[in-house]
């Protein structure tokens, strides 16, 4: 039986890398550099000491994309075409593997795979002002009932470059993704796709949704009755299939939590026991703020 994947990082379009580092920068994040992908993407990412991270993802050269576009490289096509149907928003989902060629060949045989696995490599700023070199394998599931969200297990061919104590530093007390939040009418559609990536295969159902208990984090599928009792959001028609709208996360304590959100002028609905940060242009996704 394969382990269970762990919940690596968030994946959410932004319209460009300066305006996303300014919006995560005010809600009191420390935000890498910027960072660019072979085939026209660029990322400034925000690390958490649980293993979790936020990607921002921004086009950094059209022509680039446009290359890539022309070519099976399943991570491209599936941002692009998120973009061309919703602008901006929390795209995609990535789970740890040790073994993408592993997951890949699981998700060939479900019937999921997006295609043939994905690597490539990058330059990555160090804390010390040097420059080194990392890598991913990507194995990328796809199914033709869920085009709005993209769940990949990536397998870091480098990961202890990217997870540096230095990082996991936040003045907002950050520490980490503690739950992934999709929304879907009939969450129970889509048990097999989610079991096939997560490796949970005791997923628990509840009359809101689906959750799944992976080692550093919860996966949930709810309804939207059920995320408007969560966020106080109540969210317009979206058509089927799971889309990410939320995370929740693990904060050292709300009290410092909220003094900053007040300073930066950063509005937020305070729930007594935890703090929803709304959506913004910039950085479209909804955060539920918790104490650890």
């Amino acid at each position: 039986m394969n382990p269970k994947n762990a919940l690596d990082h968030v994946v959410v379009g932004v319209p460009d890398l300066v305006s996303a580092r300014g919006r995560l920068t005010a809600l009191g994040f420390q935000v890498q550099p910027d960072a660019h992908h072979p085939f026209g993407t660029g990322n400034c990412n925000v690390f958490f000491e649980n293993g979790t991270y936020f990607e921002p993802l921004a086009v950094t050269d059209r022509d680039a994309e446009l290359t890539a576009l022309k070519t099976t490289n399943p991570f491209v096509k599936r941002y692009h075409a998120f973009r061309f149907r919703h602008g901006y928003g929390p795209i995609m989902a990535a789970f740890t593997t040790d073994s993408a060629k592993r997951m890949q060949s699981l998700f060939a045989l479900e019937g999921v795979s997006a295609g043939d696995i994905l690597s490539f490599t990058r330059k990555q700023a160090m804390p010390d002002g040097g420059e080194t070199t990392i890598g991913v394998h990507l194995a990328v599931s796809a199914s033709e009932r869920a085009p709005d969200v993209t769940l990949f297990c990536c397998e870091h061919l480098s990961r202890e470059v990217l997870w540096q104590s230095e990082r996991f530093v936040h003045v907002n007390g950050a520490k980490g993704i503690s739950r992934l939040v999709l929304v879907e009418g009939n969450p129970s559609d889509f048990q097999y796709l989610f079991q096939t990536v997560t490796g949970d295969r005791d997923l628990r159902t509840t009359s809101f949704g689906m959750e799944m208990d992976l080692p550093n984090a919860l996966v949930s599928v709810v309804s939207p009755t059920a995320y408007t009792a969560m966020t106080g959001e109540i969210l317009p028609p979206r058509g089927r299939g799971p889309r990410i709208e939320a995370v929740e996360m693990q904060f050292d304590s709300l009290d410092v939590l909220r003094a900053h959100l007040s300073v930066s002028d950063i509005a937020f609905d305070d729930r007594g026991h935890d703090l929803v940060i709304h959506r913004d242009e910039d950085f479209a996704i909804t955060i539920v703020a918790r104490e650890a």
